[in-house]
């Protein structure tokens, strides 16, 4: 079982798993065709970014949103028991997030781009109930979505989502959880 105390070790595997992966999909790419780029909105007439780019920044971005999330788990201090459970809920937050930024690209790839649309255009709601603006959402989603549409387009899309998602955070959830707190407290 996976322990805070142990993450840091982890970490390091997380981040090899990430760049291996990749690197992997590189050169598979290069040995069969040619390793391929993406465009803005898929449309031609949009600067084609390459996926030797993600070769650099996804261990960058592997490493740095896992120092965040160890950072987080450090905060803990001494008090192992909440440090797991925070470790818990970071595990299952880079599950989902992985297994929807999977549902987004395997949608796009089978040609079932209503799919990936109804996915995209459900962000919104999605990032106003969880905390997507957090370290493991971003590198699950960032990292699922890499396998298909390169190393930049999925951390242009995830650094938009992680904002939309904070701002929600910080404003909608606030007012309706202060709304509510108002209206409970008020006489009747």
């Amino acid at each position: 079982m996976l322990t805070a105390a142990a993450f840091p070790r982890t970490r390091w595997g997380i981040i090899a798993l990430v760049t291996l992966a990749y690197w992997g999909l590189l050169a598979y790419q290069y040995t069969h065709g040619g390793v391929t780029g993406h465009s803005f909105l898929a449309r031609a007439d949009m600067p084609t970014i390459s996926n030797w780019w993600g070769g650099l920044t996804l261990p960058l971005v592997a490493y740095g949103l896992s120092s965040i999330l160890q950072r987080r788990l450090r905060a803990f201090g001494t008090n192992a028991a909440h440090a797991d459970a925070a470790l818990r809920q970071a595990t299952a937050g880079f599950v989902g997030a992985t297994l929807y930024g999977a549902a987004m690209a395997i949608g796009f790839t089978t040609g079932h781009e209503e799919l990936s649309s109804f996915l995209f255009t459900a962000l919104p709601l999605v990032a106003l109930v969880l905390p997507v603006f957090r370290a493991e959402y971003l590198l699950g989603f960032i990292a699922a979505l890499s396998m298909v549409f390169g190393g930049v387009l999925p951390l242009i899309i995830a650094t938009g989502v992680a904002t939309m998602s904070f701002v929600l955070h910080a404003t909608i959830r606030r007012g309706v959880r202060w709304m509510l707190a108002r209206r409970a407290s008020s006489p009747t």
